[in-house]
């Protein structure tokens, strides 16, 4: 069986935890402590460095999270807002029905680790990765189909709970330099990232997609709380098949709540049928995934083919970022089945101007 990769930054971990012990005693309010172990997770920490730490004091046993700001050479968002990770993290604890990791401290300062950095608890169970692919390797395969539907129903119920917070929970997300919330906004955003990550080398396929994405945007749409990387790799699951928490929420907007359905049924047909993989029993089918959003939300989804190739193109020009620019030896410069998968949507010609 494969192993999912591991995302290193070049970090030195022991000086980390040197660093770290003086600053985590404090925090936890005792005389010192002893960090036992840094190591860095399996399949995450593209876009942010993510190192899990175990902690000792007189006082207990403590693990935590800590996620790094990106370096300039490893930054993956235009204009990435990092302490907006660590503010949804506490304002969703707050209001409730989302689970997400509790958020515990955030330092701005970034002469102890370089960048800035927050710590979160660490949650344990298990994730549905994507290097391999969970429809063809790994504990999922190994479960039953009726585990398996209890598993996607509660990530339905986690996936749409997203859309009950209140935008005024979550004012910070809110990006208006870029345009009216919503559609407007977040067209404007992505425009600028294609710009940011590609400069003068945008290839046509990418500018004939944004342009009928501004030429066909849904009018009259209400936007809320975007997850913004909605997919079953983002969501950790119990023993039981339950969902234990909601992670990765560095692309969080406001948007339509059709946005997060797209994304979330994207990565699903990426990682099943797309690579020729059959969908494991008891995991969704499209039609059955639009049927449980619409029912759970009381929400209709419209404007989803508009929704659909925004996602290819925002997953797409991500992909070709991470190929051409970011220094990862795990990521592999290619262009990714995204934007392909958006073209066929509109009947477009294979994009031969992304190989």
């Amino acid at each position: 069986m494969k192993q999912a990769p591991v995302f290193s930054k070049g970090r030195d971990l022991d000086t980390t935890a040197t660093v770290l012990q003086p600053w985590l005693a404090t925090r936890l309010e005792v005389p010192s402590v002893e960090i036992e172990d840094l190591d860095y997770p399996r399949g995450a920490g593209i876009s942010n460095e993510t190192i899990l730490i175990r902690v000792r004091s007189a006082a207990a046993v403590d693990e935590f999270v800590l996620r790094i700001a990106p370096a300039p050479e490893y930054q993956m968002f235009f204009d990435p807002k990092f302490r907006i990770q660590y503010d949804i993290l506490v304002a969703l604890r707050e209001h409730g029905g989302v689970r997400v990791p509790e958020a515990l401290w955030y330092e701005e300062d970034p002469e102890l680790l370089g960048r800035p950095f927050y710590l979160m608890r660490r949650m344990h169970g298990r994730v549905p990765v994507s290097m391999p692919v969970y429809n063809s390797e790994g504990w999922l395969t190994e479960a039953s189909p009726e585990q398996r539907r209890v598993l996607w129903d509660s990530a339905m119920e986690q996936l749409t709970a997203v859309t009950r917070i209140p935008v005024s929970a979550v004012p910070f997300v809110d990006r208006p330099e870029h345009g009216a919330a919503g559609d407007e906004q977040q067209l404007a955003y992505w425009q600028r990232y294609a710009e940011w990550a590609l400069g003068d080398d945008i290839p046509g396929t990418v500018a004939t997609l944004l342009r009928w994405l501004a030429d066909n945007r849904p009018a009259g749409t209400t936007p809320g709380l975007s997850w913004g990387d909605a997919r079953m790799g983002n969501i950790m699951f119990g023993n039981d098949f339950r969902v234990v928490g909601v992670m990765d929420w560095e692309q969080a907007a406001l948007a339509d709540p059709v946005a997060d359905l797209a994304w979330w049924l994207l990565f699903d047909e990426m990682h099943s049928t797309a690579l020729d993989v059959p969908r494991l029993p008891g995991l969704g089918t499209r039609t059955e995934t639009i049927d449980r959003w619409q029912e759970l939300t009381g929400l209709r989804a419209d404007n989803l083919l508009w929704q659909e190739v925004f996602a290819g193109l925002k997953a797409g020009l991500l992909s070709l970022h991470t190929g051409r620019s970011l220094r990862l030896p795990s990521v592999k410069s290619r262009r990714g089945p995204y934007i392909p998968h958006v073209c066929r949507l509109l009947g477009l010609p294979d994009p031969e101007d992304l190989r």
